[in-house]
């Protein structure tokens, strides 16, 4: 039987998409024929081993959120493999030990890893049956820790430990001065590597507060995530650099909700592709998508071209911080998941709700 031929794991359709995938890999690079001896494949018109600016052009979830001075609606995107995989994750895993930590299985996750490379949908309309938290968790960890850059790109990654660093007391006496910084040098990294970093410390934030089942406070989450997030391939062989990196990046998750989404200005440079992608959607499910409860804002969107596949994210924690008067008044908040059919036939579009206001607050 072929490894393909897994009955009650993958569908027909499935193992047919990965087939005509492999076709592609296999006839571009020969030696790929021995896959465990690859760590990556690079395929044409991917999204892994790709630069995210790249692949977030044909390969994205766009998002959708207001800024509360200028009541003006702004657009960015993340990968679909990240809106895919974190909202199944959210919905799935928060009370799974050992999420991000145990591996999930070899094979699936090189299954997902085909389906979340294949265009056309890369992945959009995947349906999670067959699957496991842990699939999805290592897809996702793969997908960043196999960035050509990571998401805080090489030029900021000496200057985030600059300002993170005990030393750095003198110019940044207090916590608002150093987040204000931070925030100051997030908003020069690339636009789609803004909207990554905020949506994964968003998501790692959530996580954090689910730790008595899961076993993954912020030392743990950091030390998963460093090496797609914040490191240098001139520290790869020094230990100190990566705790240095684990702790920076921990600072940023257990301050998460004192940083903004990018402003209104820093938008005008989106892809158009980007906004009719998510109007499009938007239209397209209008039909679909179930009526926004009062106690919730209907434009802050976060949606993934296709089917539903039980990745939804449909409700906001009602315990929301409130950012510091310095700070823009682009909010963001944690997302909490509801319940319902993973597997319907018509389910609504993915929506995952970021950067909460507070006139939209109850």
């Amino acid at each position: 039987m072929s490894n393909l031929e897994m009955l009650g794991v993958f569908t027909p359709g499935q193992k047919a998409l990965v087939r005509g995938w492999w076709k592609k890999v296999t006839a571009a690079h020969p030696l790929a024929r021995n896959f465990k001896d690859m760590k990556v494949p690079i395929v044409e018109k991917g999204v892994f081993g790709i630069p995210l600016v790249e692949s977030n052009e044909y390969a994205h979830s766009s998002i959708s959120y207001i800024d509360d001075v200028t009541n003006t609606q702004c657009f960015g995107v993340i990968p679909t493999i990240i809106a895919k995989c974190g909202s199944f994750l959210k919905e799935e895993a928060m009370t799974t030990e050992g999420i991000f930590r145990v591996s999930g299985s070899a094979r699936r996750t090189r299954m997902l890893q085909s389906i979340f490379d294949t265009p056309d949908t890369y992945g959009s309309q995947l349906d999670w049956r067959g699957y496991t938290v842990h699939d999805a968790a290592n897809v996702m960890k793969r997908f960043l820790n196999f960035l050509p850059e990571p998401v805080i790109t090489l030029k900021y990654y000496r200057i985030f430990k600059d300002v993170t660093r005990k030393d750095s007391i003198s110019e940044y006496p207090n916590l608002d001065l150093k987040i204000e910084a931070i925030q100051n040098i997030i908003a020069q990294l690339p636009l789609a590597h803004q909207y990554l970093l905020l949506y994964l410390l968003d998501m790692m934030g959530m996580f954090v507060t689910a730790q008595e089942y899961t076993r993954m406070d912020i030392a743990c989450l950091s030390a998963v995530f460093a090496p797609g997030i914040l490191s240098h391939p001139d520290d790869e062989m020094n230990p100190a650099e990566y705790f240095e990196s684990q702790k920076v990046l921990g600072f940023l998750i257990e301050n998460q909700e004192r940083f903004s989404m990018p402003s209104v200005h820093a938008n005008t440079n989106i892809s158009q592709v980007s906004q009719k992608s998510f109007r499009a959607n938007i239209q397209g499910s209008e039909e679909t998508r179930r009526p926004c409860s009062s106690h919730r804002p209907s434009l802050i969107y976060s949606i993934a071209a296709g089917s539903y596949s039980g990745s939804g994210i449909e409700s906001i924690g009602a315990n929301d911080v409130q950012d510091p008067p310095t700070m823009s008044s682009l909010r963001r908040s944690k997302t909490a998941p509801s319940r319902r059919d993973k597997y319907g036939a018509h389910e609504p579009q993915q929506i995952v709700h970021v950067n909460r206001t507070s006139s939209q607050r109850k």
